[in-house]
């Protein structure tokens, strides 16, 4: 939107604001000849969060007043600015929401006593979450809006939500992202600061900023642009989720420690404690200050377009001023297809990567080997390089609690060495443009061939789907290190009967992942584990969908089948009939078996899920005529039957509560210690049974990705059912106890408990991080993380192939395995 001078050279302000975005091709006169003739793009987007109703309604009715209305500000908007607006960004979810309301909300005015306000899903794979694919960019909608930001270069954009009371204008109580330039704090707190007072100042109460969310994660879809030198900000206004008037009362409601019906610096006028609020509310409120920040920028395009250039020049002269200067990718990894994963993020958020031309030796062991690739820190997006590479320190002090993750180092997270380089020579080193995969591409080319194929277990993230690639070739895994031709392989190394499988079946297999692939003269002279495909069935709560999304990408990304079952599925019982693996995802941190046997309140029966021709939109993904209720304890017997029949059941995070709470088993229990606080952070993993095939590919001492949630108590003598642990801290019958807060490692040189984020005081040290136990026949494998954290924490993700792909190779643990200090 905006005036017919503008739209008429719509292609000529892209070009520009391109320009300047790259410092390197813009001079200094170039660009104040830009600024001079251009104008701010400015992006609102709405419908990202499918049960707030109101942005996709509001934006409408905006549009209409930009294009049409005469007077001020509108006229001065149209001239000085190029409005640019996404009305829905989850589309699926807005047709499921709506559809939703229709079918089972409408008439509901008493937000206590009202059906569930929202559908079991909204995109194909992501829930709320999809606010949170920033870095991964894993989804279609993050994508599009990664592609939107390249092609156009908004230099402002402002992502519309529903949430806090009135009206909450972002700005962030810290501390902020240490990557994100300051020129685009002050932006921040520019705009809020004028839009509340402009909104205040029509007599409308409950408008503020600060006390909301902190500025630290850089995930979120709206941070695309302040991740790229632009500045990206959010509205929370008031919602009810469902479009019907409500009373509400906020005498209740706190944030950042204060009551929102106080006066505060940051929140001149509260409002009152109860009021009667509705959809006409809620648009009055946010395009009020919609529109107030358009005119901000209207009134300032010169200071918007000028911040967006001086950005881009100053993220250069920082990565030729400061350290890190560079970060180093050798090209020998142990994991070449996350490597490449690693390479392919970089380059989707517009980070240029290098392939080092010779051999340079930069001293201090920072050798660098023709081949190897080089990411500068002297390019225009060099400090996101920086945010996805460092490891994140999350200041001890902070007044406020973590908003959210806190720690996205991506070398950690995938699995992928990399190293820091702090001497300026590095940006001497001569380099190419990194054309394709470069040396992470997949095996196209098979060794010459002999007797049998070896693939070796270093903790891949594709070797367990490789496995499910070829379902109908024998495959096995080696129960022991050998050795063959000089090479040492390790225990878990794949091994494949050069008879048994076309290299044709292997090719395929190979096509799509980075795998190193030998050649063996003989079958090494091992015990070998018989990988016996299983059928997994993956269970999934209408209470909750978002982490069985994440867990179904996963697999489907990766080609493992699985069938996802529900309440009704797992209550018809026999589930040894169709399933040989049972995968229980993570639901909500704070979790408790009793919601997950409960289900949705039965009071609101039936509440069906199911595709008519009026509700075309439902039924997709998992359909049920009553999504009420939950598993029961006729569904508790079915699965606790299931196991002790000889089935594996597989328990991520709050998941486990739904053995460990209910009494299925008795040597393993829930804890939740208090103060303990682990919000996303990357924690040492100490491997205390190498030879169980649950740590096959894993070194001694490694990492795991933990956000909050519940912990395992396990008795010392019972310590042999840990094959796992945080940190390095010797937990055993003849371990001191210690009752201490702080966690403390044995040894001088052990690495740290956090190695990248923060926070933690509390007991984690030593705790349990992986439970294998028995029942009857079956094996129960419980993880205390979610280790399929939003498809970001792959480098744990060999863990859960580890318990999926040996589910009956697995011995039954005994007081021999205990492990030694």
């Amino acid at each position: 939107i905006g005036d017919a001078a503008l739209l008429n050279r719509l292609e000529d302000h892209k070009a520009m604001l391109r320009r300047l975005a790259d410092p390197r091709i813009t001079t200094r006169a170039q660009a104040d000849s830009i600024i001079a003739g251009a104008v701010p793009i400015y992006w609102m987007t709405a419908g990202l969060h499918s049960t707030e109703l109101g942005p996709p309604e509001m934006v409408m009715e905006l549009a209409y007043r930009l294009a049409v209305e005469d007077g001020e500000p509108f006229e001065t908007i149209r001239h000085n600015v190029i409005t640019l607006i996404t009305p829905v960004l989850e589309v699926d979810g807005r047709t499921r929401q709506v559809e939703w309301y229709r079918r089972h909300v409408q008439g509901y005015t008493d937000r206590n006593d009202m059906p569930p306000r929202s559908p079991p899903f909204w995109g194909h794979y992501t829930f709320h979450d999809n606010n949170r694919d920033g870095i991964m960019v894993s989804q279609p909608l993050t994508r599009n809006y990664l592609e939107v930001f390249f092609e156009w270069r908004p230099t402002v954009s402002l992502d519309l939500h529903e949430s806090v009371p009135l009206l909450y204008v972002s700005g962030g109580t810290g501390p902020y992202n240490e990557t994100i330039d300051p020129l685009t704090i002050g932006e921040w707190h520019m705009l809020a600061n004028y839009e509340v007072a402009r909104v205040t100042s029509m007599d409308m109460p409950g408008v503020w900023t600060w006390g909301f969310y902190t500025g630290w994660y850089p995930g979120y879809l709206l941070w695309v642009t302040n991740n790229h030198n632009a500045m990206g900000r959010f509205y929370e206004t008031f919602g009810n989720g469902t479009a019907e008037t409500m009373e509400r009362d906020l005498s209740d409601a706190s944030y950042a420690g204060k009551k929102i019906t106080t006066r505060q610096w940051y929140r001149s006028v509260p409002p009152p404690a109860k009021l009667n609020w509705s959809m006409r509310n809620n648009t009055n409120y946010m395009e009020t200050g919609a529109i107030a920040s358009l005119e901000m920028v209207a009134e300032n395009p010169r200071l918007f377009l000028e911040n967006f250039y001086r950005k881009g020049v100053r993220a250069m002269e920082r990565g030729r001023s400061r350290p890190p200067y560079a970060f180093h990718i050798p090209a020998e990894q142990h994991d070449r297809d996350a490597a490449r994963q690693l390479i392919d993020i970089l380059r989707l958020q517009g980070i240029e990567v290098g392939v080092v031309t010779k051999d340079v030796d930069l001293g201090e062991d920072h050798q660098l080997a023709e081949g190897d690739l080089i990411v500068s820190s002297n390019q225009p997006f060099g400090p996101l390089a920086r945010n996805l590479l460092m490891k994140q320190e999350f200041p001890e002090d902070a007044e406020h609690s973590p908003y959210d993750d806190v720690a996205w180092t991506l070398g950690l997270m995938l699995g992928v060495e990399t190293h820091r380089i702090d001497d300026a020579a590095v940006l001497e080193v001569p380099v190419d443009p990194l054309a394709g995969d470069g040396p992470f591409a997949p095996g196209a080319d098979l060794p010459r061939r002999r007797n049998v194929w070896a693939i070796p277990h270093l903790g891949q993230r594709e070797l367990g789907p490789f496995r499910f690639a070829i379902p109908d070739v024998p495959v096995y895994a080696a129960g022991a290190a050998f050795e063959d031709g000089g090479r040492s392989f390790p225990a878990g190394t794949l091994l494949i009967d050069a008879d048994s499988v076309s290299e044709a079946q292997l090719r395929s297999a190979l096509s799509t992942r980075a795998l190193e692939l030998v050649s063996l003269r003989r079958m090494p002279d091992v015990e070998r584990h018989t990988l016996d495909v299983p059928r997994i069935a993956v269970f999934q709560s209408w209470l909750s969908t978002q982490n069985a999304g994440w867990v179904r990408y996963t697999l489907d990304q990766a080609g493992v089948p699985y069938t996802l079952i529900g309440k009704d599925r797992v209550r018809a019982g026999n589930l040894g009939r169709d399933f040989d693996v049972l995968l229980i995802p993570q639901f909500g941190g704070g979790t408790r078996a009793k919601s997950i046997v409960a289900g949705v309140d039965p009071k609101w029966s039936p509440l069906a899920y199911t595709t008519t021709p009026e509700y075309p939109s439902h039924g997709v993904i998992l359909s049920a005529d009553d999504i009420t209720g939950g598993i029961g304890f006729v569904g508790l017997e079915a699965i606790r039957l299931f196991v002790t029949e000889g089935g594996t059941l597989v328990a991520l995070g709050s998941g486990t509560t739904l053995v460990t709470e209910t009494g299925m088993i008795h040597d393993v229990s829930i804890k939740r210690p208090s103060g303990l606080n682990t919000p996303g952070s990357v924690i040492t993993a100490k491997v205390l049974q190498p030879d169980s095939p649950l740590t096959y590919g894993y070194p001694e001492l490694t990492h795991v990705f933990r956000g909050n949630g519940p912990l395992f108590s396990v008795a010392k003598y019972r310590r042999y059912l840990v094959p796992l642990q945080f940190g390095t801290k010797y937990v055993g019958l003849d371990a001191a106890d210690d009752d201490d807060e702080a966690d403390e490692s044995d040894a001088d040189d052990a690495p740290p408990l956090v190695l990248s984020g923060g926070v933690v005081k509390g007991k984690l040290d030593g705790e349990a991080a992986m439970v294998h136990t028995t029942l009857g026949d079956g094996h129960l494998v419980l993880f205390a993380w979610n280790p399929m954290h939003r498809h970001i924490t792959q480098h744990d993700h060999a863990l859960v192939y580890n318990a999926i792909m040996f589910w009956n190779d697995l011995d039954r643990p005994g007081a021999a395995e205990d492990a030694s200090p």
